[in-house]
């Protein structure tokens, strides 16, 4: 049995939550929140024992030997190293840390202490994106040429739209080509098999001024009303647009914006070879769209059958019962809970999920999205 700590309990703490109570070798020994109030809420809510009092607190317990960092980018870098130094397993919401520099101490840190890291990359887990890479591993559309796609949202339509990932302080460098971006080139380079290795890179701020929440700052995604407002200044990106070339010469685009009305959490990917393609969209989740030169299009429904041998168990479902983003996070915790078990029996792991190291490799493409948005030019990604 594997006892958590989880430090962090706004919107993406709860998922954390919800989905650990859902695997039958984690148990959840507490929970810690800077608004202690929030956090015991959640923990009537949630039936956890303790309340934690700062997260020093639950890194000390012994009992605890995950911890799962769901604060504000900020707070990773040094959650997260205390974490290692404290002999945890640590699981990361993303980025990794504020900078590359930061992410490979981490990967640094977690190989000295032997520790076993993941990384919430979790879109892909949904069944048909896992067998997406698994054909284009196996050569079903030969060699990649083009990888296509955007992730657009609305969220941050409006002048009276705030979150505190568009406080640079709290956020980094960048709020939507680091945040939504992340996910998306972890999309392309796994499904791909594609390492991406250098961009050209616009990122824009479309709103330079907004009008921010008086009061406490209210929850990603929650909506506000009846509140005071004061103007602020924003200099982060809520539209950011790459070119992209990968390791094996193939080119790529990937556009993304929070200003796009109407689209909530519209993730699109379109991997294009010598022999065919695949297509997937995060509004149709469960479908993979497999096109062909002089044969019928196909499209494929994810399938606990029909699926590849190797990725047939992320679909738990019987045939024609679509699995959601819930169910994408505890495929994803479930590895790397099996990464766990393994490395404690002394076994070596025989698939690949997102840990500390794709965590410091997006660091590392988001650094050279940046370096040539200020440069006005194609800038490489770092292999260090």
């Amino acid at each position: 049995m594997h006892k958590v700590a989880v430090i962090g309990t706004g919107y993406i703490g709860v998922v954390h939550i919800e989905q650990l109570m859902r695997l039958p070798n984690v148990e959840i020994a507490g929970i810690v929140d800077k608004n202690a109030k929030l956090a015991g809420d959640i923990a009537a809510k949630f039936g956890i024992p303790r309340v934690y009092a700062s997260p020093e607190e639950a890194l000390a317990d012994p009992e605890v030997d995950v911890i799962h960092n769901c604060t504000p980018n900020n707070l990773h870098f040094e959650l997260n190293k205390q974490a290692l130094i404290a002999g945890k397993e640590v699981f990361s919401e993303k980025p990794l840390a504020l900078s590359a520099a930061e992410s490979g101490e981490l990967v640094e840190l977690a190989k000295k202490h032997n520790a076993t890291t993941g990384i919430d990359f979790c879109y892909r887990y949904y069944p048909v994106v896992q067998e997406a890479a698994a054909r284009v591993a196996r050569g079903d559309i030969g060699a990649v040429f083009n990888v296509l796609g955007h992730y657009l949202q609305d969220w941050l339509l409006y002048e009276t739209d705030y979150t505190w990932r568009l406080d640079p302080t709290m956020a980094g460098a960048s709020n939507i080509v680091g945040d939504l971006g992340s996910h998306w080139c972890d999309l392309a380079q796994f499904v791909s098999g594609q390492k991406i290795v250098e961009v050209m890179a616009e990122l824009k701020t479309t709103l330079p001024k907004r009008k921010r929440p008086k009061s406490n700052e209210t929850l990603t995604f929650a909506e506000a009303s009846d509140v005071e407002y004061e103007d602020v200044d924003i200099t982060l990106d809520e539209y950011g647009a790459m070119l992209l070339r990968f390791e094996n010469g193939a080119s790529g685009t990937f556009t993304t914006s929070q200003l796009a009305a109407g689209r909530k959490c519209n993730i699109d990917l379109q991997v294009y070879g010598s022999e065919g393609s695949l297509a997937w969209n995060h509004e149709r989740s469960a479908e993979l769209w497999v096109g062909h030169r002089n044969e019928a299009n196909q499209l494929f429904f994810e399938s606990p059958i029909m699926q590849t041998p190797e990725t047939r168990h992320y679909a738990k479902l019987p045939s024609g019962h679509p699995m959601g983003y819930m169910d994408a996070v505890l495929n994803l915790f479930s590895d790397f809970y099996k990464a766990i078990d393994l490395k404690r029996e002394g076994k070596s792991l025989d698939y690949n999920y997102p840990d500390f190291e794709a965590g410091h490799n997006e660091m590392l493409v988001l650094e050279a999205a940046i370096r040539s948005n200020q440069e006005k030019a194609w800038a490489e990604v770092s292999c260090k």
